[in-house]
C-alpha cells in the first residue's frame, strides 16, 4: 500500500512537472518577417540606486499608446520598482532595417519629440549626470553594450542615457541593435503543434467522434488566447523543414547624432568608434527648445549561441576560482573548528565527568566533594534569563527568517527560480517568510515554556500561521532540566582576558564573517551596480558552512565561559551567534565609502544604509537564533550527561 501511495505520488509529480510552466522560460521560434516589438524596463543608476519610469522621461511613446506587461507583475518586481512596458521598438525578423525612426503617429508630425521645455530638459541633463541607463527587452532578453559571442567576464545590461563632455550634455538618440539568433528547424513550435492536435483529437474522441461545435471552438480559441497572453505563444502551424529563428542575443550600440525635425533620414550615418572620432557626426545635444530625433538600425546575425544558454553570458561572474578558493578556505576551518568541537567534546568534558565520577565513588555518597569548572554552575545554569518575552519573541523570527531563507535559497540553488522571471526570487521569500509563521509561532512559545515552566501568562499577537504554531508548541510537554535550579543565584566570580564576554563575541563572528566574505563581495556588487546574480550553487554552499561554523563556534565559547564558572549564557550566546552582522555592518559601511562612493545626493545613502541595516538586523536574528539553540543544546546535553554519571 505505501509503494502504491509512492507510486501515485511520483506520478503526480511527474505530470505537474510536464505541466510546469515559467513566464519567459519557454522557447519562442520565429519566421522571417515576423514582426516582434522590444519592451522598456525602468531606468537605473548605480550613482543613485533609484529606478525611474522609462516614459518619465522624454521619450517617444508608441502609437498604440503604452502599456504595461501584466504577466511581469508580482510582489518582487514591485519591491525592485521594475515596470516593463511596450515600446516604440519594432523589429523584423531577419531584416536589416536603417534609418528607421522613433517617434511615430500624430503626436510626432515631424517624427520628433516635441521641444523640451526647462523641466525636462533638467530631467534629461540629470540623468546623464547620474549614469542612468535603459533597459530594453526583446523576447524576455535584456540589453547590453557587451559583445556576447567574445565571451565576456561580466555583462551589465542597458546603455546609458547619454554622456557629459565639460559642461554640455548629450543624449544618445540614436541606437545600432544587433539581434543575435539561432537557426532551428522549428522543432519546438511543431511540439506544439502535435500537441495542440493531440488536444483536439482527445476532444473529438471524448464528444463521441463528432467534431468540436462552435462553443468547443470558442473555448479553445479563448484558452489559446490567455496562453498568448501569459507569454506562452500560440501553437502556430510549420512547414517541416523550416528555418526557423529563436533570439539568443540583444546588444546595441548607443550615439547621439543631430537629426533636423521632418527631413529624410540619412541612413549612411554610423555610430563612431568614439565620440572624439573627427569623423564623428555631429551629437544631439540636450538644450531648451531642443527637438530630438530618436532613430535606430536593426541588424541580424546568426550565432552558435542555444537558446538553454542564451543567458549564461549574462549570469557569469567574475572570479570563478576565487569562488572556489573561498568554500575550500571555509572548509579548512570548518574541520579545524569539528576538532577543537570533538576535542571538547570527546576529552575534555569526558575527563571532567570521569573525575567527577571517581571523587563521587571515593567520597561516599559525595556529600564533600569540591567541583570546579562548568559543574560549578549546576544549580544555575538552567536559571530564567532576564527579560525572557524579548528572547523568545527574538528566537521566533530569527528561526522564521533562517528557514525561509535557506529554502528560498536552496530552490535558487536548484533552478527552480529563473532569472527570466523577473522578481520570483524575492517573491518566493516572501511567500516563504509568510508561510513559515508556523515556525516562528512555534519556536517562541516552545522557548517560554522552556523558560517559564508554563505556557500561561503568554500574549501571542500575530497572524493566524504565527497562531497556529504557538497552538502546536503549547501542546507540548516541557522539557524538564537536568538539573534544579538553586533559590539563591550564585555569585560570578571576576572573567579572565579570554573569556570576557566582549572578547568572546567578537571572537565568535570573525570566523564566520570570513567565510562569507568573498561571496558577500560579489553579492553587494551585483545588487548595488546593477549587474546580475546568480551564482546561488556557490551561496548555498556558503551558507551552509557560515551555519556549521558559528555552530561550532558558538559550543566552544559556550564553553569556555561555563568553564569561567558564569552562568548567563542564554543572551550572550545569542549575541555571539549574531555578531557576524556587526562585521557585515562595518563591510557595509566600507562598501559605500570604496566601492559606492559615486552615490549622489543624501536620499540614495539613507536608501542604501537603510536597505542595508535591514539585511543586517536580520542576519543577526537568524545567526543569532543558531547561535542560541547550539549553546542550549550542548549546555543541556552534558548537564544531563553529568546527571547521569552521578546517577
Amino acid at each position: 500500500m505505501r509503494r502504491a501511495l509512492l507510486l501515485l505520488a511520483l506520478l503526480g509529480g511527474l505530470s505537474l512537472a510536464s505541466a510546469y510552466y515559467l513566464p519567459g522560460t519557454y522557447p519562442q521560434e520565429f519566421l522571417v518577417g515576423d514582426v516582434i516589438q522590444a519592451e522598456a524596463n525602468s531606468l537605473v543608476s548605480s550613482e543613485t540606486e533609484m529606478p525611474f519610469d522609462y516614459y518619465s522621461m522624454p521619450f517617444c511613446e508608441p502609437p498604440e499608446g503604452v502599456q504595461r506587461a501584466t504577466s511581469t507583475i508580482n510582489p518582487g518586481t514591485i519591491l525592485l520598482g521594475i515596470k516593463i512596458q511596450n515600446s516604440p521598438y519594432n523589429f523584423t525578423i531577419m531584416t536589416k532595417q536603417q534609418g528607421l525612426t522613433v517617434c511615430n503617429g500624430e503626436e510626432y508630425p515631424n517624427h520628433a519629440f516635441p521641444p523640451l521645455d526647462q523641466k525636462q530638459t533638467k530631467m534629461l541633463k540629470d540623468k546623464i549626470r547620474q549614469q542612468y541607463r535603459v533597459r530594453l527587452i526583446l523576447d524576455n532578453l535584456p540589453i547590453t553594450t557587451y559583445d556576447l559571442e567574445l565571451d565576456p567576464e561580466s555583462v551589465r545590461p542597458g546603455y546609458e542615457v547619454g554622456y557629459q563632455v565639460d559642461d554640455k550634455y548629450y543624449v544618445n538618440n540614436h541606437l545600432m541593435f544587433k539581434v543575435l539568433v539561432h537557426e532551428t528547424h522549428g522543432q519546438y513550435t511543431m511540439s506544439k503543434q502535435d500537441e495542440a492536435e493531440v488536444e483536439a483529437a482527445a476532444a473529438v474522441e471524448a464528444g463521441g467522434r463528432r467534431l468540436l461545435d462552435r462553443k468547443d471552438k470558442r473555448a479553445k480559441a479563448a484558452k489559446a488566447a490567455k496562453a498568448t497572453k501569459r507569454g506562452k505563444p500560440e501553437p502556430r502551424v510549420v512547414p517541416v523543414g523550416q528555418k526557423m529563428y529563436m533570439i539568443v542575443g540583444f546588444e546595441v550600440v548607443a550615439c547621439s547624432i543631430k537629426r533636423e525635425p521632418g527631413e529624410p533620414i540619412n541612413k549612411n550615418l554610423m555610430c563612431p568608434q568614439s565620440p572624439d572620432d573627427a569623423n564623428a557626426p555631429e551629437p544631439q545635444e540636450v538644450k531648451k527648445g531642443a527637438e530630438i530625433v530618436y532613430t535606430y538600425d536593426v541588424y541580424w546575425d546568426t550565432s552558435d549561441i542555444t537558446w538553454s544558454s542564451r543567458w549564461d553570458a549574462y549570469l557569469r561572474m567574475p572570479g570563478g576560482k576565487v569562488h572556489w578558493f573561498s568554500i575550500l578556505n571555509s572548509l579548512m576551518v570548518v574541520v579545524v573548528m569539528s576538532c577543537i568541537v570533538a576535542m571538547i567534546m570527546m576529552r575534555t568534558i569526558r575527563r571532567d565527568l570521569q573525575r567527577y565520577e571517581q571523587l563521587l565513588v571515593d567520597g561516599g555518597q559525595g556529600q564533600d566533594v569540591e567541583e570546579s569548572g562548568w559543574k560549578m554552575v549546576s544549580g544555575d545554569v538552567f536559571r530564567a534569563p532576564a527579560n525572557p518575552l524579548s528572547l523568545c519573541v527574538q528566537i521566533g523570527s530569527g528561526v522564521q527568517i533562517l528557514c525561509s531563507g535557506f529554502i528560498t535559497l536552496l530552490f535558487a540553488a536548484l533552478g527552480f527560480l529563473s532569472p527570466a522571471s523577473r522578481g520570483s526570487l524575492l517573491t518566493a521569500a516572501l511567500v516563504m517568510y509568510l508561510l513559515l509563521s508556523v515556525a516562528a509561532g512555534y519556536a517562541a512559545v516552545w522557548l517560554w515554556g522552556l523558560v517559564n515552566r508554563s505556557y500561561e501568562g503568554w500574549l501571542l499577537i500575530s497572524i493566524p500561521l504565527s497562531y497556529s504554531g504557538g497552538i502546536i508548541a503549547a501542546k507540548q510537554e516541557i522539557r524538564q532540566y537536568p538539573t534544579r535550579t538553586n533559590q539563591i543565584p550564585r555569585h560570578i566570580p571576576p572573567p579572565h582576558w579570554a573569556s570576557h564576554p566582549l572578547v568572546l563575541f567578537f571572537a565568535a563572528g570573525l570566523l564566520p564573517f570570513g567565510t562569507i566574505f568573498v561571496e558577500l563581495y560579489f553579492a553587494m556588487t551585483s545588487m548595488w551596480q546593477g549587474y546580475f546574480y546568480y551564482i546561488f550553487g556557490f551561496a548555498f554552499l556558503v551558507a551552509v558552512l557560515t551555519i556549521i561554523i558559528t555552530i561550532e563556534v558558538s559550543i566552544v565559547c559556550t564553553y569556555v565561559q561555563l568553564c569561567a564558572e558564569d552562568y548567563l549564557w542564554w543572551w550572550r550566546s545569542y549575541y555571539r551567534g549574531g555578531s557576524i552582522s556587526v562585521y557585515v555592518l562595518i563591510y557595509s559601511i566600507g562598501f559605500l565609502v570604496n566601492t559606492l562612493h559615486k552615490l549622489t545626493g543624501v536620499l540614495p545613502v539613507v536608501l542604501y544604509l537603510a536597505y542595508m541595516s535591514l539585511l543586517v538586523w536580520c542576519l543577526f536574528l537568524a545567526m543569532g537564533t543558531i547561535g542560541f539553540l547550539s549553546s542550549f543544546l550542548f549546555t543541556y546535553a552534558i548537564f544531563n550527561a553529568a546527571k547521569s554519571g552521578h546517577c
